[in-house]
């Protein structure tokens, strides 16, 4: 696997698309605070979540605040679970990829 240059998390930049999502998914009183949280989020090593992870909370959240503060934390503690909530869906009894968070989000 191809090691990622990520910047520290103080310095990081949410994806546009990530705000433009966060702008027509989240109750106008609380964009900052969900943006707040996206660009203070850390993984398990202390660096800035890569773009398909900050994708994968935002839309694991389904536009609740409490809910992408938990997919935050758990970018913390294991980024997998954070992963399969954003792009993954149960369908049936099976766990269907559904959205592919490496691209940017299009159904804003």
């Amino acid at each position: 696997m191809r090691e990622r240059s990520r910047k520290p998390a103080a310095e990081y930049r949410i994806p546009d698309d990530v705000v433009k999502w966060i702008g027509a998914h989240f109750p106008q009183s609380e964009c900052r605070a969900a943006l707040e949280a996206l660009a203070a989020a850390v993984d398990h090593a202390g660096q800035s979540p890569a773009p398909r992870l900050v994708r994968c909370a935002a839309m694991a959240s389904r536009g609740r605040l409490d809910q992408l503060l938990e997919y935050v934390r758990l970018l913390r503690i294991d980024y997998r679970d954070v992963i399969v909530a954003g792009e993954y869906e149960i369908r049936g009894e099976e766990l269907v990829r559904v959205r592919d968070l490496n691209q940017p989000i299009t159904d804003v």
